[in-house]
């Protein structure tokens, strides 16, 4: 491949990267970059797994996990209240929570499952992650990261996790053999 040829194909990924959010172009090495340096800029450690990839629509991009979403709020001083939990048409458990900073600002989203036709230890999961999810979605709001969180992405019809443990990553060198 011409140097021009590298470049232009460099160029393209970056631009899929950049305009599309889409992670599958990159390979092994430069996904991990992309990750640390994401990671780094809003102030997460990568080493916690902050995020997940998920396939969507023929694009593989990043999610937050719950580890990602506690940092966020830790770092930022974010604080949440639960504004109103209701059962719509017996068949919606619909949960708002507002988010807010330390100097007032807030925001309000909402948390919506499905809890038809359940009962018992099911129905109570779904009320928590209702929960839970109102919370997240407030969060990524309140500090304007337009990405999706954890129960959103796993919730998405044609979703599909990507397992980045088995892409190959190139070890480093043995600290004390060198190789």
């Amino acid at each position: 491949m011409k140097a021009k040829d590298i470049q232009r194909h460099e160029d393209d990924v970056e631009a899929q990267l950049i305009l599309a959010g889409d992670l599958s172009k990159l390979n092994a090495t430069d996904r991990v970059a992309y990750y640390r340096g994401y990671c780094e800029r809003i102030g997460l450690d990568p080493f916690t797994k902050p995020f997940d990839i998920l396939r969507l629509n023929g694009k593989e991009i990043l999610y937050l996990t719950r580890s990602g979403a506690q940092q966020l709020n830790k770092l930022h001083g974010v604080s949440h209240q639960i504004t109103a939990r209701e059962v719509i048409a017996g068949e919606v458990y619909q949960v708002t929570a507002r988010a807010t900073l330390p100097d007032g600002r807030h925001t309000e989203s909402i948390g919506a499952v499905s809890v038809a036709g359940m009962k018992g230890e099911n129905y109570c999961n779904a009320i928590m992650k209702a929960e839970t999810k109102a919370k997240r979605r407030s969060t990524l709001d309140l500090l304007g990261l337009g990405i999706l969180s954890e129960e959103e992405a796993v919730g998405m019809p044609d979703a599909a996790m990507v397992d980045i443990s088995e892409t190959p990553v190139q070890a480093p060198p043995d600290i004390v053999t060198g190789k």
